[in-house]
């Protein structure tokens, strides 16, 4: 093998890179197995979603852990959430689930969970980083090779949490329609199966988990469209969306309207709390008020973190959360798994219809129209993260919250600015009660940034 590899970019969201140039077979094979060093053998749980990519890159892993000395627990084709979901079942010492995500074909990631079926912390993903460029890791010896077992019971172990925490009798009396677009990945596989299980009718689109893409991965309204349309065809009740690897939920209406994924928790946190009678959602401080309005509904309230599912799994185990999520459809219910879950997304706002006799359009009038808006602005990093602290320290006109960026809160309206992780720009996002005064704090933030 050659003796200094190349790695893709790795962070607490995986080793994310191009298949066959940033993210190859042999690269793979090795973070695989200075995965198993590190975490110092045990048994890992393996999943992927269906991009091609993954049929090899699966090999690849599956032979890093065995020449690690790991035990490998193989679910195959699985969601995100089912794996971690997984790791706590079996008490594994950890797992990798080999998915981009979002990103388009020609991508392909490592994702690596920690013991507890979420994410790894930055620092696990730092020292984890280091071992593999300078760990002195070596292969196992004749009789250390792990072994590979096949586990078919991880759509089962997923569903029955879920069953578990919700009160499903309810929603099967309802005997709803359900159009579902798998996005050609897991979600196909899993999202109708649990559906069903809810005595749901399932209308399929785009089921079969082949990964032959048909629409932008991202379960947001603008790629809907041929979803939308399939809810008003067939009349059903409610449309969901998830994303490849089935973290992710969108939810279209009976009018055949894609809402947005801010609904999402929106809708989760009032059923988790309404049926918790009140406590804490935790969320980032980009999700949108939505969410707040909700849990002030149910009894409760929302706290907010630094962007990052990693920072509002934290939030929730420590501040012991009844339920979080991010704004972008990512559901986490901790009564099923501390990480984003389309099945307990789809659940949740099931049983707010149910609990309230109200279809989608209903529940979605409940709630105020608020305007989200996001841009971004070129810049120099060093100089940006400069005056955003600069800004911190300043007499603004609003309450600051600067844990991530610097965070403008007015009455019914805020502007967060923060600089990107990966990119020389700094992220705008405003809401307010509609778009001329989302958009006067967009340039309000634009005037923000210029120096002096």
């Amino acid at each position: 093998m050659n003796n200094t590899p190349q790695y893709p970019r790795i962070t607490i969201s995986g080793a994310r890179g191009i298949v066959g140039k940033d993210l190859t077979a042999d690269n793979a094979q090795r973070m695989a197995w200075a995965y198993a060093r590190f975490i110092g053998g045990g048994t890992v749980v393996l999943a992927r979603d269906a991009r091609p990519s993954g049929r090899l890159l699966r090999s690849a892993v599956e032979s890093g852990l065995l020449a690690g000395g790991c035990d490998v627990l193989d679910i195959g084709l699985a969601p995100t959430p089912t794996a971690g979901i997984m790791i706590r079942t079996v008490k594994a010492k950890g797992g990798i689930n080999i998915t981009a995500s979002h990103n388009p074909s020609p991508w392909n990631a490592l994702k690596m969970f920690g013991t507890d079926g979420t994410f790894p912390s930055d620092q696990f993903v730092q020292e984890y980083i280091q071992f593999l460029h300078h760990g002195g890791w070596k292969h196992a010896e004749w009789d250390e090779i792990g072994a590979t077992r096949l586990e078919t019971a991880a759509l089962e172990t997923h569903c029955r949490l879920i069953e578990e925490a919700i009160d499903c009798d309810k929603i099967r009396e309802k005997n709803y329609r359900v159009a579902v677009d798998g996005c050609r990945s897991v979600g196909g596989l899993y999202l109708p199966a649990f559906l069903e299980r809810l005595g749901c009718e399932v209308i399929r689109l785009d089921c079969e988990a082949d990964g032959n893409f048909q629409r932008e991965l991202e379960p947001t309204p603008e790629n809907l469209g041929r979803l939308c349309e399939k809810v008003k065809q067939e009349k059903a009740d409610a449309g969901f969306a998830a994303d490849p690897d089935a973290d992710r939920l969108a939810i279209v209406s009976e009018q055949g309207e894609a809402i947005g994924e801010e609904y999402t928790l929106a809708f989760a946190t009032y059923a988790a709390l309404q049926k918790a009678g009140g406590g804490l959602a935790a969320t980032n401080l980009s999700t949108s008020m939505l969410t707040d309005f909700a849990a002030k509904q149910a009894g409760g309230r929302v706290i907010r973190t630094a962007i990052g599912e990693a920072n509002v799994a934290q939030a929730i185990r420590e501040r012991h959360a009844v339920i979080g999520g991010e704004g972008n459809g990512g559901v986490m219910y901790p009564a099923v798994h501390n990480g984003r879950d389309s099945l307990t997304a789809a659940a949740l706002t099931l049983q707010f219809m149910a609990d309230s006799g109200q279809n989608i359009s209903e529940l979605k009038n409940l709630f105020p129209n608020y305007v989200i808006l996001k841009d971004k602005v070129h810049v120099d990093l060093e100089a940006a993260k400069k005056r955003l602290d600069e800004l911190a320290a300043s007499p603004l006109d609003g309450e600051i919250d600067a844990q991530d960026g610097v965070k403008i809160i007015r009455d019914e309206a805020w502007l967060h600015l923060r600089c990107s992780n990966t990119e020389p720009i700094v992220r705008l996002i405003a809401e307010a009660r509609g778009e001329a005064e989302a958009r006067k704090l967009m340039e309000e933030g634009k005037r923000l940034l210029a120096p002096g």
